[in-house]
């Protein structure tokens, strides 16, 4: 049976955080309104401080929206934990677990899941070849290059087989030719809805759409 799609949907969605020096209230979102096809990929784009990455985190439920809606696959999820969610981020810190080696850090998600071993060690192997991990697979993360652990972190979302992937600049430790190559891996996953949030001249010309933001808004989104 194939996976089913979802899209993502933002209604109204605002974030405020609170200023440590001014102690005044600032819009990080604002009544930011958007309808994200199922099996897309799209890109926002936008200056530093607009709000990308906060869209992001709350799409994922590492942060609140103070303000609307947000839905997945036409579901309200506000009230749910990130892990109740059925999305995989890959954060610009990576988030790996370091006392794990390469092999345990992809199986992990797979293994909370309760698949099978034999099908565990079949999709790491197939993953991590395609990522160019499979000669790391005993290494520990620290063992690594930025560009090697960026791709472990990229690998690990993918094998959690979540219908959306959340992606905040997850290429920008990797060489114009392995960009490449992972970016047409990500946009092969057709069953996935992929928004990244880049500066990546690549990912911007292989994405569906782009969402320009400035100051928590989105300016402008138009079709790649």
């Amino acid at each position: 049976m194939a996976k089913e799609k979802k899209g993502v949907r933002l209604e109204h969605i605002s974030k405020i955080y609170l200023d440590p020096k001014t102690k005044k209230e600032f819009y990080a979102v604002k009544d930011t309104t958007l309808d994200i096809e199922p099996g897309t990929f799209v890109t926002l784009l936008g200056p530093s401080g607009c709000g990308k990455t906060t869209t992001l985190r709350m799409i994922a439920g590492f942060e609140s929206p103070d303000e609307g809606e947000i839905y997945l696959g036409g579901e309200p999820i506000n009230a749910l934990t990130p892990n109740k969610r059925d999305t995989a981020m890959v954060f610009q810190s990576y988030a790996l677990y370091p006392n794990m080696t390469v092999y345990d850090n992809l199986a992990f998600g797979l293994n909370l899941q309760g698949v099978d071993e034999d099908v565990i060690e079949q999709r790491v192997m197939k993953t991590a070849k395609i990522l160019g991990l499979t000669d790391y697979l005993d290494r520990m993360p620290r063992a690594l290059s930025g560009g090697q652990r960026q791709r472990l972190a990229i690998a690990r979302a993918i094998l959690m087989d979540r219908p959306v992937l959340l992606l905040d600049e997850c290429t920008s430790a990797l060489d114009e030719a392995t960009e490449e190559k992972v970016l047409l891996r990500l946009r092969a996953l057709e069953d996935r809805t992929c928004i990244a949030v880049t500066h990546r001249q690549a990912a911007v010309e292989l994405c569906d759409w782009q969402l320009n933001l400035s100051d928590g808004r989105i300016l402008m989104a138009r079709p790649s």
